[in-house]
């Protein structure tokens, strides 16, 4: 084990030294100790970042392995700062039920409680903390809907700053992310919580959720009208294929778009269904890279940038029921990354068609 230091402005990392064959080296890996050539050269720098031409280099001076550089970030529960976010989480889920149940009953969204709930989100959230990560490590909510319309909230708001939009312009995103399903509330229960299994007829029903939303937000004068067509149009799709009204590019609101990535993305993440069909982060990633030309590219793929950056390091189960850490992330195909098995083997799914990332531990 071993201390280094990116630069004299960041704090010591703790990290772990890999020897990782030289095959197995991909660009923007750090070099942990020198590498020299048989008679004593240096041909490498420690704390070189490998790019293509130094594995064609490495190739050709018939280097078989190096040591490099394998970051263990912290466990962020530890923070105190995480910790209030995740009791802010938690909170949140419960305001959301009972809010949902008050618009229920009433016919009337409680809008006030909304946007306090929406503040508390955002104020409790880390600065540059691996906050999406810890979501799907907290255990799992039967409330299906709850803690989906709090996680797409959080989401939007990361987007959105990540985004550079100014503080009030997130505000009202990350609302529009908690009010997103408000319309579900007027759905029966046996159609609000298992969307992916209904027969058609329920679910032409479910998709009116839209249109139920944003006839409760249009009730309330004091709730804006960005906030409004936010919630109505978080389904369409550039390509016109999503609903209510299959608008286009342009045409959808700049809100619903920033909301559809976090609505997709979690989605595949939370939802209440059978565990074989839920998705880890990877596959979740590369399931938007297949649907970038039905949603905002240029934020999907700073979503994508960002995130991927937050998954090396996790520990996952494979395809074939074997578990190890991943120590290097493929940004094409997430799911397909470099993983160090229990047993020290170092396996590129690139090179495994049949196994991938299957779920975090």
């Amino acid at each position: 084990m071993e201390w280094t230091k990116n630069d004299q402005n960041t704090k010591p990392k703790k990290t772990n030294i890999l020897e990782l064959q030289v095959k197995f080296l991909a660009p923007g890996m750090q070099i942990a100790k020198d590498v020299f050539s048989f008679d004593g050269k240096i041909l490498v720098s420690e704390g070189k970042e490998v790019s293509q031409y130094t594995i064609k280099k490495l190739q050709e001076w018939q280097i078989d392995t190096v040591l490099i550089v394998q970051e263990k970030a912290a466990n962020p529960l530890v923070r105190s700062e995480v910790q209030q976010f995740i009791n802010t989480y938690n909170q949140s889920i419960d305001v959301v039920n009972k809010a949902f149940e008050t618009t229920r009953k009433t016919q009337e969204v409680p809008f006030a409680v909304f946007v306090e709930a929406s503040k508390e989100i955002q104020r409790s959230i880390p600065a540059g903390g691996n906050i999406i990560d810890q979501l799907y490590n907290l255990p799992p909510c039967d409330d299906y809907t709850f803690r989906h319309s709090v996680n797409v909230s959080v989401i939007t708001a990361l987007l959105a700053g990540w985004l550079g939009y100014p503080p009030d312009i997130v505000n009202h995103m990350s609302l529009v992310g908690l009010l997103h399903d408000i319309g579900k509330s007027q759905l029966p229960p046996h159609i609000l919580h298992r969307p992916n299994l209904l027969p058609d007829g329920d679910y032409k029903l479910y998709k009116k959720h839209t249109h139920y939303g944003y006839e409760l937000l249009q009730k309330a004068l004091d709730i804006p009208q960005t906030v409004k067509s936010g919630v109505i149009a978080h389904h369409e799709r550039e390509d016109g294929s999503g609903y209510p009204y299959h608008l286009t590019g342009d045409k959808i609101h700049p809100y619903a778009k920033i909301v559809a990535i976090a609505d997709l993305y979690d989605e595949g993440m939370t939802i209440n269904r059978d565990a074989d069909m839920l998705l880890s982060p990877y596959t979740a990633l590369e399931r938007l890279k297949e649907n970038i030309y039905k949603i905002d590219a240029r934020a999907a793929i700073t979503f994508i940038d960002r995130m991927t950056n937050f998954l090396s390091g996790n520990v996952v189960v494979l395809t074939d029921s074997q578990v190890g850490r991943v120590v290097f992330i493929n940004k094409d195909i997430p799911s397909r990354s470099i993983i160090q098995l229990e047993d020290g083997q170092v396996v590129d799914l690139t090179e495994t068609p049949d196994v991938h990332i299957l779920h975090l531990i």
